[in-house]
């Protein structure tokens, strides 16, 4: 089958380029980020804007050198943790949402299964070893050796639990809700709150005097008596959200609670006092011994200590939230985690490339950062090439005052440099993509109009330009159709090169902050990297877009080198 004439010529460059082994290779990688960049939401495996949560049942154990991130327990929260006994025999159950249940001994963690699925939110141990779990669904799980008996409390969701004696324990909940359990009957008794409002109970502890402290919303806290089954209102300083309450044996007791709530007790016959925290967010867990050696836990990896004078912030080296604490001799143990933000997690399977200081997907950024590469790159050569072509057209046919006053404008224009003409126009207009591709192209074409210009001077005392002069031809048809075409090679040679320029001015420009503020682009992930600080460790966020803008130009640079043999007859004549 025989071509036309005019498919011949088009498709000439073509088999040029096929010759040449670095543009066949450039010509593949720049198709495979072109069908990256078109493709980019259907490759993308999170939204590149969405912040990536994740649960985990965390472990921070307690080093010289501050809290490290022990063995995971789990995708699951953890929510409680309470020990029983010494050496031979010691035990300890950590509960968690979902029916988690982990036991610990020796150092050595094992799966329990409870048989439910339900948030297990609470765990104390009774003088004889017996542990009661309280859960959601009003779940109550007592465990005696191997043996689980399941209890119901109808409608309640329970926070927390505590043993009041070897065989009577008390559960408290949502709703104000508090249940007294016989263990050796299983039966469970409602008490009264004393306040009736429902508010809801977060955790209860046994006192030195035989009583039990409840705690729980707006600094509410509840003292009952076992003995007489009375309850009654107790003020210990504080109208916040009060989270968790840990008691002594000799009275010591500490409370923690929302905005970085301390309260503490010294002695059982002491007052309660409130303690300045170092950070407001929120304590989920507190520990505390006879000596006065104290601990607590929140949100964000928040853990504090007491000194003996005032509360200090420990080093970690997690920011998951913490829920508990666990204390088995010298081992210390805070647990968690609620869903919390996966910043700068290095490359993983869920995460190709890692993710930011925010937690979005660094690689889904990276898939949609090629967008804005190509548009640029392609817009912006298209509209150089444009402007280039038509002033080198326009001043080498027409030559005189027209050439003087152009070839001075592109004097003046390689005066401007190119970061502050971009400034100006930023400060001038709001950034966007348009103000982008027009720092690139009002600058960037005055190369092309010089080489373009250079070659209609030669082409236009030429006898074909001549002779179309003679017939008659206008100004406007003698350079479009007739001198026009004679240089489309180098159009097309300044066309590749101005794609790869493109895109470095756009990198250049995002990389400044001048580039468009919602759109996500390959140096506006390295504007991100250098603005917050971790561009120095978190290589993952700063190798990718690095090696794609390099990669995408060096393909466009093959691709114009072998067109140069396109545009220049003495390298054709070489082939």
């Amino acid at each position: 089958m025989t071509l036309p004439p005019f498919l011949r010529a088009a498709l000439a460059p073509l088999r040029l380029m096929m010759r040449d082994r670095l543009a066949v290779a450039g010509l593949c990688v720049l198709s495979l980020i072109i069908a990256m960049a078109l493709f980019a939401p259907l490759l993308s495996p999170h939204d590149p804007r969405h912040i990536n949560e994740v649960e985990d049942g965390s472990v921070l154990v307690q080093t010289p050198e501050g809290w490290v991130l022990g063995e995971s327990l789990g995708a699951v929260a953890l929510n409680d943790a309470a020990h029983f006994g010494a050496d031979i025999g010691a035990q300890s159950l950590i509960v968690g949402r979902e029916g988690t249940i982990w036991a610990r001994e020796s150092g050595h963690w094992a799966r329990l299964d409870g048989g439910t699925v339900a948030d297990l939110n609470a765990v104390d141990f009774s003088p004889e070893g017996t542990a009661l779990i309280a859960g959601a669904d009003g779940l109550i799980l007592l465990r005696d050796g191997d043996k689980w008996t399941e209890i119901k409390a109808e409608n309640a969701d329970l926070r927390g639990a505590a043993w009041l004696s070897a065989g009577d324990a008390l559960i408290v909940g949502d709703n104000e809700d508090i249940w007294r359990l016989d263990a050796e009957t299983a039966l469970i008794t409602r008490i009264n709150s004393p306040v009736g409002r429902g508010f809801s109970l977060r955790s209860v502890a046994l006192d030195a005097d035989g009583t039990a402290l409840i705690v729980g919303e707006r600094g509410l806290a509840i003292r009952f008596d076992p003995q007489s089954g009375s309850t009654a209102l107790e003020r210990l300083g504080s109208s916040r959200d009060l989270n968790h309450i840990h008691i002594t044996t000799g009275g010591t007791a500490l409370v923690t609670g929302e905005r970085g709530t301390l309260l503490r007790r010294a002695a059982a016959d002491a007052a309660w006092v409130t303690d300045p925290a170092p950070d407001t967010r929120a304590l989920r867990a507190g520990y505390i011994d006879d000596t006065g050696t104290a601990i607590a836990v929140g949100r964000n990896g928040i853990i504090m200590e007491w000194d003996g004078a005032e509360w200090l912030l420990s080093p970690t080296e997690s920011e998951r939230h913490l829920r508990a604490l666990l204390v088995v001799g010298e081992d210390r143990l805070a647990l968690g985690s609620d869903r919390f933000v996966t910043r700068l997690a290095p490359p993983s399977r869920e995460h190709w490339f890692g993710t930011d200081h925010l937690g979005r997907d660094l690689f889904s950024q990276n898939m949609h950062g090629s967008q804005i590469a190509l548009l640029v790159g392609f817009l912006g050569a298209a509209l150089v090439v444009l402007i280039g072509t038509n002033v080198g057209l326009v001043a080498g046919y027409f030559r005189g005052r027209t050439e003087t006053i152009l070839m001075r404008t592109v004097d003046i224009m390689y005066g401007i440099p190119f970061e502050p003409f971009a400034l100006i126009l930023v400060l001038l207009f709001q950034p966007s993509l348009m103000i982008v591709i027009l720092a690139v192209s009002l600058l960037t074409w005055r190369t092309v109009a010089r080489l373009i210009r250079s070659q209609v001077l030669t082409l236009r005392e030429r006898p074909f330009v001549k002779a179309a002069r003679v017939a008659g031809a206008s100004d406007l048809r003698i350079m479009y159709l007739h001198i026009f075409p004679n240089v489309l090679p180098l159009v097309f040679l300044e066309l590749a090169i101005i794609v790869g320029v493109s895109i470095i001015a756009e990198a250049t420009l995002s990389f400044l902050g001048l580039g468009p503020p919602q759109s996500i682009s390959w140096g506006g992930i390295l504007h991100d990297a250098r603005l917050s600080g971790a561009w120095r460790t978190a290589w993952w966020w700063n190798l990718p877009p690095g090696i794609l803008i390099m990669t995408t130009v060096l393909s466009v640079f093959f691709i114009s080198r072998s067109l140069e043999v396109v545009a220049n007859p003495r390298l054709r004549a070489r082939e």
